[in-house]
């Protein structure tokens, strides 16, 4: 079966390979690639492929709902655009609609007739080509997670944010993501009557632009933020396409997205590392930040997001530390290079604070760290071919950001 066909048809048991096989004839998919076994066949036939399938048939044989964790697994291996159609044996109107509200096209009871399937099929195609029609902005998304709790990808996330929209003049939204401790809201001096919660205390309810319209806060000229709840709950549960979803909506708004990721590994965490363009690590030039870096860095790789969409940063570089290690000891151990340094500027950070701006507001002009961060914004909009923003006019990033700067980020974007 050619690996290449943009049809892949995943199966759960060997019994209806003949079956299947037949069907993709039917629809006119002779040369479908057929994977047999479970989401670890599933995994390696996804990852394995010269390109990313535009469609997916997924045979679960009899199984019922223990089957939808296996499906999250495999969502978070396909591309956003994906178009995804289950075959099953259950008739069930609850299962129905769990598969729904995981971005399922459509689920087909068995026998699976081919004219309903090649008819779902080509609305998938319809539906695919009108959202690229309607796409008008295709943003860059950027994620953003401490190696350690307390490293500083909150921080980092803001004043990014800030430079993008407000000195680059980019439409970005900043995403608090840190539902049970998330403070950048509050940090800016922000109040947000919705926000990230409507995503995770309502995950039934499914996302659309009117509600996500609705999550956005002003905070300046051209940046937004989604912020998190102000008092504490337990975190619900979330699925992985949830964020996909909301990632897919805001990349088509937004110039730049800025997810800030708490300090935690789950799917859906994972998930939002994976649909993002590049991901940044925060961490400090100490034992247990270098520890949980290392540790990241390879439960990230496992879950197929290749080293060179990952950035390392230092903050507080300067910091004197009780266990420190130096910068070469660091990127030795994780196997990682450093690729920028956050001065330790404890009076921008403390005077930031008491007005509730960003330090990039409030630092002194010209000071060293608003300098890195510039320098940080610099270097994304130079990997992604953005234009720099200068004295209001449009400057190829080729001719402004390389003016003495080193690339931060040396790596292709992704394609």
């Amino acid at each position: 079966m050619n690996a290449s066909n943009p049809l892949l048809i995943l199966s759960f048991g060997s019994e209806e390979v003949s079956t299947l096989s037949e069907l993709a004839r039917a629809i006119g998919y002779a040369d479908a690639q057929l994977a047999i076994g479970g989401v670890a066949e599933a995994v390696t036939a996804l990852d394995g492929r010269a390109s990313a399938p535009e469609h997916i048939i997924i045979d679960i044989g009899s199984r019922g709902k223990d089957v939808l964790s296996d499906i999250d697994e495999i969502a978070l291996h396909c591309e956003p655009s994906v178009s995804v159609m289950v075959i099953g044996s259950v008739n069930d109107i609850s299962f129905y609609r769990e598969l729904k509200q995981r971005g399922i096209l459509e689920y087909f009871p068995r026998p699976a007739l081919a004219a309903d399937v090649r008819a779902v099929l080509l609305q998938g195609i319809a539906l695919r080509q009108q959202a690229l029609a309607n796409a008008s902005v295709h943003g860059t998304v950027i994620t953003c997670m401490s190696a350690a709790s307390g490293d500083g990808a909150s921080t980092l996330a803001a004043n990014l944010s800030y430079c993008l929209a407000e000195e680059h003049k980019h439409s970005t939204v900043l995403v608090d993501m840190d539902y049970q401790f998330g403070l950048i809201a509050k940090s800016l001096d922000l109040t947000a009557p919705f926000g990230i919660r409507e995503l995770f205390d309502y995950p039934d309810r499914g996302l659309d632009n009117i509600l996500v319209e609705k999550m956005l806060v002003r905070y300046g000229e051209k940046l937004k933020i989604i912020s998190t709840p102000g008092e504490l709950q337990i975190l619900p549960p979330i699925r992985p396409e949830a964020i996909r979803d909301l990632i897919n909506i805001l990349r088509s708004k937004f110039s730049f997205v800025i997810i800030d990721v708490p300090h935690i590994w789950t799917h859906w965490t994972a998930a939002a590392l994976k649909h993002a363009d590049h991901n940044i690590l925060v961490g400090q030039l100490w034992l247990r930040s270098l520890t949980h870096a290392t540790r990241l860095l390879t439960a990230w790789q496992n879950a197929g997001i290749a080293r060179e969409h990952v950035s390392l940063i230092i903050n507080r570089s300067g910091a004197k530390f009780k266990e420190a290690i130096s910068a070469e000891e660091f990127e030795r151990i994780c196997h990682h290079k450093i690729e920028a340094h956050l001065n330790n500027d404890i009076k921008a950070v403390v005077q930031a604070e008491n007005q509730g701006k960003t330090i990039y507001e409030t630092a002194d002009e010209g000071s060293l760290l608003q300098q890195q961060i510039k320098q940080i914004a610099l270097s994304l909009m130079e990997r992604f071919h953005v234009p720099v923003v200068e004295e209001n006019t449009l400057v190829p990033v080729e001719t402004s950001a390389k003016k003495g700067l080193k690339s931060l980020f040396d790596k292709k974007p992704r394609t």
